[in-house]
């Protein structure tokens, strides 16, 4: 009989995800970021994603489809030269079996890259919606499936990434069970992923709007306002040189559109926005919602403690911004 090790409680998973390496707990949401350095450029105008009811992240879409644009060029590039070795083979009277054997790896290749496009493009993209009416998080988890967690329980996380793709991610862990967890982006834009500093505003943008509405999460009038999305933003001459700038009209942009972007863009949109929600989450996100048996109490921050980004992490300081802890 084999002897199965133990199940890890929720603490003994929270503590092992505290000593990983590529793991940095960020502060708890009582704890607020110092005003001096809290400034937003999200373009809130869509009243579906972000009310004074919830919030709804949609950055997957835009990761999706950045996948997709990979799988469906790698088809187009295998695809297209086999079908015209077949008619250029044909002409010459080739037989079957010689066609084959001349072009079967590029064509199974192909066949491949076409299964897996299909089946990508049949998920739904996650989503994550942050209720502020009812003071939850609901996890999208396909068709009429999510997991429903309290925010005051979030543990936040950034997930540094293993590749040389500078990634941080943004994620927050909730207790489902005595032994079971479940995990959710907090990101909201791409950018949110660039550095620490960022995962850090995204925190203090989804603490504030859960604890004081809308109103508070308000982009900086100073700043250029962007919608937020998991798309790459348009790379600009002023911005981002002369070199990216080439590079981006001359070859991403050609690739892009030979890939079908702009058709993956619309269905993976469409998708999202026509995700099934399970019934109980769309009746607490609904106008009105019967918020019985929900603690719907706001997590307010303490007054005299702030954290504030260093440069590679974070220090407490008090409201003058002179570290404290």
């Amino acid at each position: 009989m084999v002897n199965l090790p133990p199940l890890l409680n929720f603490e003994q998973m929270l503590t092992n995800l505290k000593r990983r390496s590529d793991w940095q707990q960020l502060p708890d949401i009582r704890v607020a970021m110092w005003p001096g350095q809290v400034s937003f450029s999200d373009d809130l105008s869509d009243k579906h994603l972000f009310n004074d009811r919830y919030l709804e992240s949609r950055v997957s879409v835009g990761k999706m489809a950045f996948v997709l644009y990979l799988v469906c060029g790698a088809f187009l590039a295998t695809f297209i030269p086999v079908v015209i070795s077949i008619i250029s083979a044909a002409v010459k009277g080739k037989s079957a079996s010689e066609i084959i054997s001349d072009d079967w790896i590029i064509a199974l290749f192909s066949v491949l890259m076409f299964c897996l496009g299909y089946a990508l493009s049949r998920i739904t993209p996650s989503c994550v919606r942050f209720n502020r009416q009812a003071q939850v998080v609901h996890i999208y988890g396909g068709p009429n499936k999510a997991t429903t967690a309290p925010w005051r329980d979030v543990y936040p996380f950034t997930e540094f990434s293993a590749s040389a793709d500078g990634k941080f991610s943004l994620n927050l862990v909730f207790r489902t069970g005595p032994t079971d967890l479940a995990m959710a982006s907090g990101a909201f834009d791409i950018g949110d992923e660039s550095a620490l500093v960022d995962n850090l505003t995204r925190l203090e943008f989804l603490r504030r709007y859960m604890a004081e509405g809308l109103s508070a999460i308000q982009p900086d009038p100073q700043r250029t306002l962007y919608k937020p999305s998991g798309f790459t933003k348009a790379v600009n001459f002023k911005d981002d040189g002369l070199i990216d700038f080439l590079l981006a009209r001359l070859v991403v942009m050609p690739a892009y559109y030979l890939a079908g972007g702009p058709l993956i863009d619309r269905y993976l949109i469409r998708r999202a926005a026509n995700a099934q929600w399970p019934e109980e989450v769309e009746r607490l996100c609904a106008p009105g919602a019967d918020l019985s048996g929900y603690d719907t109490t706001p997590v307010e921050a303490r007054k005299d403690i702030y954290h504030r980004f260093n440069g590679h992490g974070f220090d407490l300081v008090n409201l003058r911004g002179e570290v404290v802890g």
